[in-house]
């Protein structure tokens, strides 16, 4: 088993109907006890060691607990640079996903193009932040947004020509769902074939969904003190995913989709597509004020203990971390990532699962599969069918 676990699915189905559905994770959910009594450049380390998925994520929101704090003070310039980091992360992240999961056939290749846009996102990390890593505590200079935007560009005809196709305008893709439409059915990327396949399969997953609201900090402060609730999370008696899903669900393209698609696999899956140039057009237009800046900390330690919370949208969904300091050493911390919501026991794939229709034991564990990968869990997964 792998060392950040894995999500084991257990399904059993008697006469072409499910019967039973386990979701189990194996999560090491308590690793956060790590940090505790230690340094926070030690805890630093630990977080850049421990978190290569949503790496950046997981700084920033540690860095976000220190600035809120106060133990350091990170500037709005600073802010906006991280912020620009995560969103290329997360178009980083579905990438990967899509280049790796979406496959009509279990031979196809990886398309090597994924390797020189994880290349272009990781030289504009490199070119932005200068003398040293752009998430660590050590002394650091940001460079203005004017040093990354030939590299931006680069970053938009590789996502143009790897997810759309040559020549195509992700604009103009995404404007309406007649040329999204129409898109499906000429280009020739691999995106496109899965998707035009998937379309067909548009009611697998179709079931009602409820995305987590914005949330009572104080309240849940108090709920991430206790171990079961971040293993299962729910708020105010109610399930909620978090998912890329979720975050487009209000945009008028993908509120669109879903009026005529449905809630299933081919309309998260569009979302996540769409996401990525969402984020690409926020990273284009949105961090244009950035500018050069000189960045060390003088940390400020208080011999009162003080508890900081805090939350941002990794690529998976929303994740929170909350930590207690006093002087110089960390006294608690808690993690709940978004794969907690989204794969609870009794949360929106169990739903799933129950309402699939199949036709034999080879085509449950597909449509189960299709649903695992449309919610897109952080970690590796299995699935189980007992079938008769």
């Amino acid at each position: 088993m792998p060392v950040e676990g894995e999500i084991t699915i257990k399904v059993k189905a008697r006469f072409s109907q499910i019967e039973f559905v386990e979701i189990a994770s194996s999560r090491p959910l308590h690793i956060a006890q790590l940090f505790i009594g230690k340094s926070i450049n030690t805890v630093e380390n630990i977080i850049n060691m421990l978190y290569q998925l949503c790496n950046i994520a997981h700084r920033f929101a540690f860095l976000k607990l220190l600035n809120e704090n106060k133990t350091i003070q990170l500037s709005q310039n600073e802010m906006s640079a991280y912020h620009l980091l995560l969103a290329l992360e997360t178009i980083k992240e579905h990438c990967f996903s899509i280049a790796s999961k979406w496959n009509i056939s279990k031979y196809t290749s990886i398309d090597v193009g994924i390797i020189s846009l994880l290349t272009t996102i990781k030289e504009i990390s490199n070119t932005l932040f200068t003398g040293g890593d752009p998430l660590s505590l050590a002394n650091k200079q940001l460079q203005p947004f004017e040093s990354v935007e030939k590299l931006i560009f680069k970053l938009e005809k590789q996502l143009q020509s790897l997810l759309l196709g040559e020549q195509v305008d992700s604009n103009l893709v995404f404007s309406h769902l007649k040329h999204f439409d129409s898109w499906l059915q000429t280009a020739e990327s691999k995106a496109a074939i899965f998707l035009n396949n998937l379309q067909s399969l548009n009611k697998i997953g179709d079931v009602k969904a409820l995305h987590l609201p914005d949330l009572n900090l104080k309240e849940l402060g108090v709920l991430l003190q206790n171990d079961a609730y971040i293993k299962q999370p729910n708020y105010q008696n109610t399930l909620y995913e978090t998912t890329p899903y979720s975050r487009q669900s209000t945009h008028s393209f993908i509120e669109e989709m879903t009026e005529v698609n449905g809630r299933g696999v081919f309309t998260r899956a569009s979302a996540q597509l769409f996401e990525v140039f969402e984020l690409l057009h926020r990273v284009k237009n949105d961090y244009q004020h950035i500018v050069f800046e000189n960045i060390s900390y003088t940390p400020q330690f208080f011999e009162i203990e003080t508890t900081a919370l805090t939350q941002l949208e990794a690529a998976r969904g929303r994740l929170v971390h909350q930590m207690s300091i006093r002087n110089k050493t960390i006294i608690s911390y808690q993690i709940l990532a978004p794969t907690e919501w989204n794969f609870h026991p009794n949360g929106v794939l169990k739903q799933m699962i129950f309402s699939l229709n199949f036709t034999d034991k080879e085509d449950l564990i597909a449509k189960v599969k299709l649903l695992v990968n449309a919610i897109d869990p952080c970690v590796g997964y299995s699935v189980e069918v007992d079938y008769a």
